[in-house]
């Protein structure tokens, strides 16, 4: 009798295996658009043995609307009843139909699965104002979830593609410095960026909890969205970042062994300055003696400077006239590839005061004095507001926009109030160095040697005019700009000083004060980013226990890469459950 009993359990739980509803694959295609909408179309390939109707919850939608729901099977619409369905029917009665459930916290999309068996379902709706408007205001993006969890049966398999906007001439270029990021939450899957499409693949059937949550950053251009997230987009994305492994990722890349040695030397003397000031003392010594010898050699040489780069280790002679067409980034990025003695996070702080002193030039900006500190000059945003156009240089139009954002209702921006939004906009801020290098590099390199030569030419002129009798003084109204290069090589103290006194009237906006404040309000901007930047990086560096590879580092940033099977936090959209009932 027992085994009777056991063979007709078994036989029940066979039956029960085999006639479970079966989700063999989706496969789910997004085109943005530059509103801020999507469509989302999705392709269900599914075996059913029980219910009577298919069913998705959206559920946290926010500002965002659910429309134009359609279903298809065999390329026949099933008639849609809009927001009057009905659950409550027979098999026979939802039959190639289909509508919308309203729910207090979002919609049900629901269609009548029909007669049981396979069946291949192919759904379509929009998401009005999915792309939202960061409060940082130089992004726009999302988080959305675009498969639940806790479905009535696990996919086998999972794709997703998502396009760049259908009605926009943008590429994406993904990943630290790009103008867009990607990242995958809530299963194994791998993540793709190219030819302007978001690929993303399960390499795991899914299990009973895995979902499938898509985060998004874009740069604000070319969107022009409707709606706006309060947040920042680091707080969307340390949001959506906390319980991942997004936080395991490279470090920097290795160190010239000279390098290294003397990172080495000094953390041996720090010890030993904690131990004796004696030992300290006679180690560092030998060590700033060889770094004196080393700049002195590499200077009276003329090794300092790549030929590869500049054609010649020698540069005689001044220039003039302005390099490189004006472009500031392309200075900058020439002055990093082809020094070997150049300060590259130093620079960058001296590239944003170059910009912050253009616009001071251009009228954009005009000083102000600090009522908290006489010795000290705020900067205030005029009423002028630059066209798109004015901005030739992509960093640039971002550090306005960020600066201006930072300065508040009064328009004034004061240091700590830049140093805030840059500690609160990290990752932002710290990207923004390599896009200067990227864009910078491609306008270098289209110019001859000959031209990347005048740039080192006229830092020479810069620094040196005013010691010699045989050169003349330029027109004042060229030594605006002059002065704008030499904050960018880090003179611009010493020439405003200069000018000042040629011409204390043409001059005047240009203060020492003024140089001063602009100094200190870059370094102060950029530095803040950087320490809160590799606070965290030290901080998941460690939580992670080993280093890992550059494919991480990329992934980090968006670039694609392997989905992270935990986190996704504060998204939309999604929910739990779906599928047959």
């Amino acid at each position: 009798m027992k085994r009777i009993l056991l063979i007709l359990v078994q036989l029940c739980l066979l039956a029960g295996i085999v006639s479970a509803t079966d989700i063999r694959r989706i496969e789910t295609e997004v085109w943005l658009y530059r509103s801020g909408n999507a469509v989302v179309a999705q392709t269900w390939d599914v075996n059913i043995t029980q219910g009577t109707e298919w069913y998705i919850p959206i559920e946290n939608l926010g500002q965002r609307i659910i429309r134009n729901f359609k279903v298809f099977e065999n390329d026949k619409e099933y008639a849609n009843e809009g927001n009057e369905w009905n659950s409550d029917r027979s098999l026979e009665a939802k039959t190639r139909r289909c509508g919308i459930v309203e729910k207090s916290n979002g919609v049900e999309l629901c269609w009548g699965q029909g007669e049981y068996g396979d069946h291949v379902y192919q759904i379509l709706y929009v998401i009005d104002n999915l792309i939202q408007q960061m409060a940082d205001t130089v992004n726009v993006g999302f988080n959305w979830q675009f498969i639940n969890d806790e479905l009535a049966a696990n996919p086998d398999s999972v794709r997703m593609v998502i396009h760049c906007p259908v009605d926009s001439t943008t590429v994406w270029q993904a990943g630290d410095g790009g103008n867009m990021g990607v990242w995958a939450f809530g299963c194994e899957a791998d993540v793709r960026v190219e030819d302007g499409t978001v690929t993303i693949e399960s390499t795991e059937p899914f299990g009973y909890h895995d979902c499938l949550t898509v985060l998004m950053r874009f740069d604000a251009d070319p969107f022009v969205v409707r709606t706006r997230d309060y947040r920042t987009f680091e707080q969307v994305q340390r949001e959506a970042f906390l319980g991942s492994d997004y936080f395991d990722y490279e470090p920097e890349e290795p160190k010239p062994f000279w390098e290294a040695l003397w990172d080495l030397i000094k953390t041996l003397g720090e010890i030993l300055l904690v131990i004796t000031l004696v030992p300290f003392t006679l180690l560092a010594l030998p060590v700033l003696l060889w770094r004196w010898s080393k700049r002195l050699f590499l200077n009276v040489t003329g090794l300092r400077y790549e030929k590869e780069v500049f054609g010649t280790h020698h540069f005689p002679g001044w220039y003039r006239d302005v390099p490189l067409e004006g472009r500031l980034d392309a200075a900058f990025a020439l002055l990093q590839v082809g020094d070997k003695l150049c300060k590259k996070d130093k620079l960058f702080s001296q590239l944003i005061g170059a910009y912050f002193l253009r616009w001071v030039q251009r009228r954009w900006v005009v000083s102000v004095k600090d009522p908290k500190n006489e010795n000290r000059v705020n900067l205030r945003f005029t009423a002028t507001i630059p066209a798109e156009t004015d901005f030739v240089e992509p960093v640039e139009a971002k550090l306005y926009a960020a600066a201006r954002k930072a300065a508040g209702v009064n328009s004034v921006l004061e240091t700590d109030e830049f140093k805030s939004w840059s500690t609160s906009n990290y990752l932002t801020v710290t990207g923004w160095s390599v896009e200067a290098l990227k864009c910078g590099n491609a306008v270098w390199k289209e110019h001859e040697k000959e031209e990347r030569c005048n740039l080192m030419r006229f830092k020479r002129f810069l620094s040196q005019f005013t010691l010699s009798e045989i050169r003349t003084v330029p027109e004042v109204a060229l030594w605006e700009e002059y002065l704008v290069f030499a904050q960018l090589f880090g003179i611009a103290d010493r020439v405003s000083k200069s000018l000042n006194k040629l011409y204390p009237k043409q001059f005047a906006n240009y203060t020492p004060e003024v140089i001063h404040s602009i100094g200190s309000a870059s370094v102060s901007f950029y530095n803040a980013a950087r320490s809160k930047k590799s606070s965290v990086e030290a901080s998941r560096y460690r939580s992670s226990g080993s280093s890992s590879s550059t494919s991480s580092h990329t992934r980090y940033y968006g670039g694609g890469g392997h989905s992270s099977h935990h986190g996704g936090g504060g998204h939309h959209g999604g929910g739990h459950g779906g599928g047959s009932r």
